[in-house]
């Protein structure tokens, strides 16, 4: 299930911050998929800044990890996006997700199979 990172509190700068996560977007994610690694979680995540509501940052999978293993990787995402921040405290949260006429299988997926861009 997709999560979305968003702060404890209600901040008034959360445009600010998702500017400052747009723009390290790259960098986060190459520091994500280092550590996931690391942390011996081997499954491909996007994530994506969304443009409105209290999430700085959305994370998705294209597999079905275990509720350990995803709860483990969100509280990864979680750690590197606060320290982009300058440590401002985060949540994650179940996002609710559906998919319609797609049938994937593990050799379905490449490297490149969640590189999407939302910057604009």
């Amino acid at each position: 299930m997709p999560q979305i990172v968003e702060p404890t509190s209600t901040d008034d700068g959360i445009d600010a911050q998702r500017s400052i996560i747009r723009e390290s977007l790259d960098e986060i994610a190459t520091e994500v998929g280092t550590t996931l690694l690391s942390a011996n979680l081997r499954f491909p995540i996007g994530i994506t800044t969304p443009s409105s509501g209290n999430a700085i940052v959305t994370i998705v999978t294209p597999l079905d990890p275990s509720e350990d293993d995803w709860a483990h990787a969100g509280a990864i995402v979680r750690q590197i996006v606060s320290k982009k921040l300058g440590g401002i405290s985060l949540q994650n949260r179940p996002l609710p997700c559906a998919m319609a006429n797609a049938t994937m299988y593990a050799a379905d997926i490449t490297p490149n199979a969640l590189a999407f861009d939302t910057r604009s």
